[in-house]
C-alpha cells in the first residue's frame, strides 16, 4: 500500500458540506475502533461528530473561502474532539439550554445530544476561526 500524507486523526473540512461531514463521520467510526471504544461510546462519539460538523454548515459556513478541521484526541480514557472554522463566531455555551428542542423545525436537537454526551469545554476565537472542544468522557 502507497503511503500518503495522512493525519490518522484528523480531517479537513471544505466547502462541501455532505462530503466533509461523511468524511468527519468516517474518520470518528476510524478512530474508535483503533483505539477500541466500547460499542456504546462509539456509537456516541459518531453521533456528536456528525451534528457538530453539521451543524457548523446549517449555520455557519455559508461564505465563499470557508475552511476548517476536526481532530480527535484520546487523552486520559476521555475523546477530545477539536472542530476548527472560519465561518460566524458561534460559541454553543451561550445558547440556552431548553427541555425540549424546537419540534416544528427541529432546532436545538443536535446540541442537545451534545450536550447530554459531552462536555463543551471550550470555545475560542482565534486569528479568524471558530475553535470547539468537546469531551467525551469514558
Amino acid at each position: 500500500m502507497e503511503r500518503r500524507n495522512f493525519k490518522p486523526n484528523s480531517c479537513r473540512l471544505t466547502a462541501n458540506g455532505p462530503e466533509s461531514v461523511h468524511r468527519a463521520v468516517e474518520l470518528a467510526q476510524r478512530f474508535s475502533a483503533h483505539y477500541g471504544l466500547a460499542p456504546s461510546q462509539r456509537a456516541k462519539l459518531s453521533i456528536v461528530v456528525e451534528e457538530a460538523v453539521t451543524n457548523l454548515y446549517d449555520h455557519g459556513a455559508g461564505q465563499a473561502g470557508f475552511e476548517g478541521w476536526l481532530a480527535l484526541d484520546d487523552s486520559a480514557g476521555s475523546v477530545q474532539v477539536v472542530l476548527a472554522d472560519n465561518g460566524q463566531p458561534f460559541d454553543p455555551r451561550d445558547m440556552p439550554e431548553t427541555d425540549m428542542p424546537n419540534a416544528e423545525r427541529g432546532g436545538g436537537a443536535g446540541l442537545a445530544l451534545i450536550r447530554a454526551w459531552a462536555e463543551i469545554a471550550g470555545y475560542r476565537r482565534d486569528n479568524g476561526f471558530n475553535l470547539l472542544e468537546i469531551v467525551l468522557p469514558a
